[in-house]
């Protein structure tokens, strides 16, 4: 994972000729040097432009190059040129030791601007150098994931594996190389205006800063949080299957007038609590075990085929007592379907005043809430009373009765708790009376079908005692069918309860492997290793900001914070309580701690760091020797630091003749015409 800048190369054609620059990079400290407005940024931002980084500084797609690339430029004597065409090549490495040569149109007739060739050479560095060319594209979609996407291929090349993050509105995507690349690469305009880095946000990935620091550290913690939410996914889908299963079992009971009992309807793990489960049945008014009443209903239907079917004249004092009873019957069971009826009109009545009475008192609690904050925040006496003067506590004569008689006020912080409880309690009676609705429900659902079947035997008997005697009577062939029927029914009941069993006896099963597996998981949010980086990047970010000067207090009283990735003190971030030099010189700190820690532990980082103008804020002359002498350091450690600058080319000349530095000057503008 070595990203290694090796050349540059900036071209645009003018009516008299073409013009550009050349730079050529090496390990360790690379300066490069140009008054301001000359091209200097022109150059740092053709880098950019090259690698397809555009959406680094904004969602527009424009060319974040200046005029001097895209309209007009100017030569050293003040002359004007228009631009016909430019292009931004810029040759790299990575760490196996592949080369490849960038080249992006800026203008050029014809061609599109998100078109990038590739040459899978040294073609800058060796010219004469006939190497396979290659085309991809970039920003726009599918640059980070299709073969032909330029990112793609740059995740490739840098030997990057980007993960797949959370999104606010929408699925899982990658993390985009837009928001790595921030972390290394400090950019002039907005760059340096945050800490760790200025990382584009409007991708709409869930804390994206985040999730470009851990993985540039290469961090367990996106991982481990991962896979703890996928495995808290799989037990959140164990709960609703099994209660799918339950409710499904449950509901083909009720209608058939049955009762699954010692089924548990929330997980359990313990397979015989599930084995114990059987089906009661409600008959004649009580509940019977499901296996009595097969039993009793299938010795019926043999003696009814042990006797031949009789005809109307031998049964027809038997049906006019059954139809008696049956009307009976009806008459009980209307009477129980009216009562139960208006119980449930009852318990509606008293749900809806429950939920008024629920919003009233929520009303009430965030009034005196409100109270309770304008008397914590005025620094007023929460303990106020009405009949005495806050002055000076000389009593108040409101009453026309005695002032012996007054009673005490309610403190504020008693009668919010006080809310809360009636809350507490009114929201239990809403859920049991719910619960209650829910029964009655039932109860009705059953009496309207008992009823149904009640009428349908009914009129079988009446239709008996109306047809010719001699008829064979149709009333014990219902009679037959119907306990055939009913005994289909509560065979498949039971069939649905043995599937029932056998499913969750399986989830129960998977759900102990679930929950091992949870509890194998470290109850650290961070890895060992995690936490052995983020305190060496402490200590890297401490000996840095001591090195460049920080005082705004004790550079060791600096930490990093475990959940943001900040510098912070004492739990809390660094924001305005640092000047602006030593925020600057903490973001130097940081960026170079985060580079220099890929040397200690294995990280993702490139092992490359740019920063365009370092020098902001009027940070010191000394820093600003201190930053460039720990980054010439890196050639020892085969890293690549490159700096551009306006500097004071006196100073920055002393400066760079003590340390070991590539340094390029580009006198007058950068652009100048190509021989």
């Amino acid at each position: 994972m070595t990203l290694r800048l090796r050349h540059l190369r900036l071209r645009a054609v003018t009516p008299v000729g073409p013009y550009g620059t050349d730079i050529t990079f090496s390990a360790g400290l690379n300066v490069i040097w140009a008054d301001n407005t000359k091209g200097k940024s022109t150059c740092m931002q053709g880098m950019l432009y090259a690698l397809g980084m555009e959406k680094m500084l904004s969602p527009r797609r424009e060319v974040p190059l200046p005029h001097a690339m895209t309209t007009f430029l100017k030569s050293d004597d003040e002359t004007v040129q228009p631009v016909l065409e430019s292009i931004v090549s810029l040759e790299m490495q990575n760490g196996s030791g592949r080369i490849i040569t960038v080249h992006r149109p800026v203008k050029k007739q014809g061609i599109d601007n998100r078109i990038v060739m590739v040459d899978f050479g040294p073609t800058l560095t060796e010219p004469e150098l006939i190497a396979e060319r290659r085309q991809f594209f970039v920003s726009d979609a599918g640059a980070a994931q299709r073969e032909a996407g330029f990112h793609r291929f740059l995740e490739d090349f840098i030997g990057w594996n980007l993960p797949s993050v959370r999104r606010y509105d929408g699925p899982e995507c990658k993390l985009y190389i837009e928001t790595i690349f921030p972390l290394f690469w400090v950019e002039q305009k907005v760059g340096w205006s945050a800490i760790p880095a200025a990382i584009p946000t409007y991708f709409r990935i869930r804390e994206v800063h985040k999730r470009a620091v851990e993985f540039l550290m290469d961090l367990d913690v996106p991982r481990l949080e991962l896979e703890r939410q996928r495995l808290q996914e799989r037990l959140d889908q164990n709960t609703r299957e099994w209660r799918t299963i339950w409710d499904e079992v449950d509901h083909h009971a009720r209608l058939n007038f049955a009762k699954i009992d010692g089924l548990p309807a929330h997980p359990t793990l313990t397979a015989d609590e599930i084995r114990r489960s059987r089906v009661l049945i409600d008959d004649q008014g009580g509940l019977k075990p499901l296996g009595i009443v097969l039993e009793q209903l299938r010795k019926r239907i043999a003696d009814l085929s042990d006797e031949p079917i009789p005809a109307v004249s031998g049964v027809a004092a038997h049906l006019e007592h059954e139809l008696t009873a049956l009307n009976k019957q009806v008459e009980a069971l209307n009477r129980s379907r009216i009562e139960v009826h208006k119980a449930k009109q009852l318990k509606e009545a008293d749900v809806v005043s429950l939920q008024r009475r629920i919003e009233t008192l929520t009303y009430d609690l965030h009034k005196n809430q409100d109270v309770q904050k304008l008397q914590r925040y005025s620094g007023s006496d929460a303990n106020l009373t009405p009949h005495r003067c806050p002055t000076c506590e000389q009593a108040l004569v409101d009453s026309l009765l005695s002032q012996l008689v007054i009673d005490a006020v309610m403190p504020i912080d008693e009668n919010i708790e006080y809310i809360r409880s009636q809350l507490r309690m009114f929201e239990n009676i809403l859920a049991r009376e719910n619960g209650e609705v829910e029964r009655l429900l039932q109860k009705l659902a059953q009496t309207e079908r008992a009823l149904s079947e009640l009428y349908s035997r009914i009129r079988v008997v009446r239709a008996d005692l109306v047809a010719p005697t001699s008829s064979p009577s149709a009333a014990a062939i219902e009679e037959r069918v119907r306990a055939e029927a009913r005994v289909r029914d509560l065979e498949a009941i039971q069939s649905g309860l043995d599937d029932a069993v056998e499913k969750l006896t399986s989830l129960a099963s998977k759900r102990v492997e679930l929950l091992a597996l949870y509890e194998a998981f470290p109850k650290d949010r961070m890895s060992q290793l995690d936490k052995r980086k983020l305190d060496a990047l402490t200590s890297l970010l401490q000996r840095r900001a001591q090195e460049f000067g920080f005082s705004t207090f004790d550079p060791n009283e600096l930490t990093i914070d475990e959940d943001s990735y900040r510098p912070q003190k004492e739990g809390y971030e660094i924001g305005f309580e640092t000047s602006a030099s030593d925020a600057i010189r903490l973001k130097w700190a940081y960026q170079l701690a985060l580079m220099e820690l890929d040397q200690q532990l294995p990280t993702n980082h490139p092992g490359v760091l740019v920063l365009d103008e370092p020098r902001q804020q009027s940070s010191s002359r000394v820093s600003f020797g201190k930053l460039l002498e720990r980054a010439a350091a890196h050639q020892t450690t085969n890293q690549q630091v490159i700096v551009s600058t306006s500097e004071d080319l006196d100073t920055l000349t002393e400066i760079v003749s003590q340390i070991e530095a590539s340094t390029t000057i580009l006198p007058g503008y950068a652009l100048k015409p190509i021989a």
